[in-house]
C-alpha cells in the first residue's frame, strides 16, 4: 500500500487537526523538551516554529529554532498511531485533494 505524501501545515491547519489535549502536549513540548545542539540540552526558552509537516505516517514534523541561540531544531510528535488523530488526518487529507 503506498503512504500518502508528506504536506505542509500552517497554523490554522495545525489547529483543526489536534485536539484540546494534543494542542496542550505540543505546545508543552515545544516549549522545554525539545533538543538543542548548540546549546546542548533541553531548549530553555521553547522554540520558534518555521515549519509543519503532516508526515507520510501522519505524525507531525516540526522544525524551527532555539529561542535562546537560533540553532536548528526540530522534533517529530507520533501522533499517528492513535487512531482518532489518524482518522482526522485521513479525512483532513481528503479535504484538502
Amino acid at each position: 500500500m503506498k503512504r500518502p505524501p508528506q504536506i505542509p501545515l500552517n497554523q490554522f491547519q495545525l489547529a483543526i487537526l489536534l485536539n484540546d489535549d494534543e494542542k496542550q502536549f505540543y505546545n508543552a513540548v515545544l516549549a522545554e523538551n525539545v533538543f538543542c545542539r548548540s546549546c546542548a540540552g533541553s531548549v530553555a526558552k521553547g522554540v520558534t516554529v518555521t515549519e509543519i509537516h503532516l508526515t507520510d505516517l501522519n505524525d507531525l514534523l516540526v522544525r524551527g529554532n532555539c529561542k535562546v541561540c537560533k540553532g536548528l531544531v526540530a522534533r517529530t510528535f507520533e501522533f499517528g498511531d492513535k487512531k482518532a488523530f489518524y482518522d482526522r488526518a485521513m479525512k483532513f487529507r481528503k479535504d484538502i485533494s
